[in-house]
């Protein structure tokens, strides 16, 4: 009788089954991972493409692209307008260097409709808003930034007495429209300069920068996970022969 006569009882062949799912399923896994890098990759470097780009005016811009956001985020554009004091609102809860925070985002009224811009961040004993100390400038101002898309996860916050939000846990664009009116653009403007420049605060932002994110280790990871499995299972039923 074969030593591994053993594989073909009904405990054995189910084992196998599951090793070869599981290893299956494992593969499948990471190249799901590599198809997300590659993904990513091919927006990174639309993003590095678009960053490149000159400034445009931001009427400009909409006048070509439209106001879909997958076509305005991350191009660099200017925009000239007025600052509403009153409709700023204040994300709580941001760091910059490791200091807890706010950012302050203030609504800009232009000839082509309102675009929210986070001009910056104050520290976290900031009152407001608006945001005391950082103020932004009276009359008109001409902003240099980058669009960025709207954000949709991590807490809203609560409302004010007045039903709106003084203080948001994110940039949510849908939300402030509500206060802000159907004009608001759907992507925000970072502030990188402005002219005239104010105080100190709040202070500017980095754009971000793209990352290729963590699929690369995910993918190797299931492959790892598979591995074990493919060659686990064998040794295993070696080790029961014997």
């Amino acid at each position: 009788m074969s030593r591994y006569a053993f594989l073909r009882s009904p405990l054995w062949i189910a084992g196998i089954v599951i090793a070869l799912v599981t290893v299956l399923a494992f593969v499948n896994l990471g190249l799901w991972q590599l198809r997300r890098l590659d993904e990513r990759s091919a927006t990174n470097a639309a993003i590095e493409e678009r960053s490149a780009v000159d400034p445009a005016r931001l009427g400009v811009v909409i006048a070509t692209h439209g106001t879909d956001p997958e076509a305005l985020v991350h191009r660099r554009v200017l925009v000239s307008g007025e600052y509403d004091r009153e409709g700023e609102v204040m994300v709580v809860g941001t760091t910059l260097n490791g200091r807890s925070g706010h950012d302050v985002i203030t609504p800009l009224a232009f000839d082509g409709g309102v675009v929210a811009v986070n001009r910056g961040w104050v520290p976290i004993d900031t009152e407001g808003p608006p945001a005391a100390g950082a103020e932004p400038p009276v009359g008109t101002v001409e902003v240099a930034g980058v669009l960025l898309d709207t954000e949709t996860t991590g807490s809203l916050g609560t409302t004010g007495p007045d039903g709106e939000y003084d203080q948001i846990g994110r940039i949510d664009l849908a939300v402030l429209s509500g206060q802000w009116g159907e004009s608001l653009l759907p992507m925000y403007l970072l502030l990188e300069k402005q002219a005239p420049a104010g105080g100190d605060l709040p202070h500017p932002r980095a754009a971000p920068e793209p990352s290729q994110g963590p699929h690369l280790a995910y993918a190797i990871q299931w492959f790892i996970f598979a591995a074990i499995v493919a060659i686990g299972f064998p040794v295993l039923a070696y080790r029961a022969g014997r």
